[in-house]
């Protein structure tokens, strides 16, 4: 999949992407976002997702085992806090804005390397409950057996 600037339009770029939580299909290179990037529908107030991109995770990654103890960090499209893991997003959305109920981006799905990056809920701590609170579907179980299975591809080549 390649992602391209909704700003600067540069395709397949590396470093961060930002992932708007709010507009649909709304990405942003580095520079712009740091640069305070906005169109008539996106806002600098809108939460974002920071996302390593696909050639960056790879290299970052690339060869090297996982273990659970790597940190996750995902951005509440609410609110905007960062730093949440799987389990706490889904606390913090519970807690704190169970009277919400608009269109948001899911940032766990959107920062899976094969997830649904534009996965859109008015429902988002159904979604969360649903889709990421099962153990087995953990994002660090995932990238875990995402990295057996690419070993063992490798081996067989």
């Amino acid at each position: 999949m390649c992602v391209s600037c909704d700003s600067c339009l540069k395709g397949n770029f590396r470093g961060k992407r930002y992932k708007c939580l709010i507009c649909y299909d709304y990405d942003l290179c580095s520079v712009c976002y740091e640069a305070g990037s906005t169109t008539t529908r996106h806002t600098t107030e809108h939460p974002m997702q920071c996302i390593l991109t696909r050639s960056d995770y790879d290299l970052y990654y690339g060869g090297e085992a996982m273990t659970g103890d790597q940190p996750q960090s995902f951005t509440c499209p609410f609110c905007g806090r960062l730093g949440f893991t799987e389990a706490t997003l889904h606390d913090h959305v519970t807690s704190e804005h169970s009277d919400l109920s608009y269109e948001v981006v899911c940032p766990i799905c959107a920062a899976i390397p094969i997830g649904e990056p534009n996965l859109v809920t008015d429902d988002f701590a159904g979604h969360l409950a649903m889709e990421h609170r099962n153990p087995s579907r953990d994002l660090m179980s995932f990238l875990i057996s995402f990295h057996t299975l690419q070993q063992n591809i490798t081996g067989l080549v």
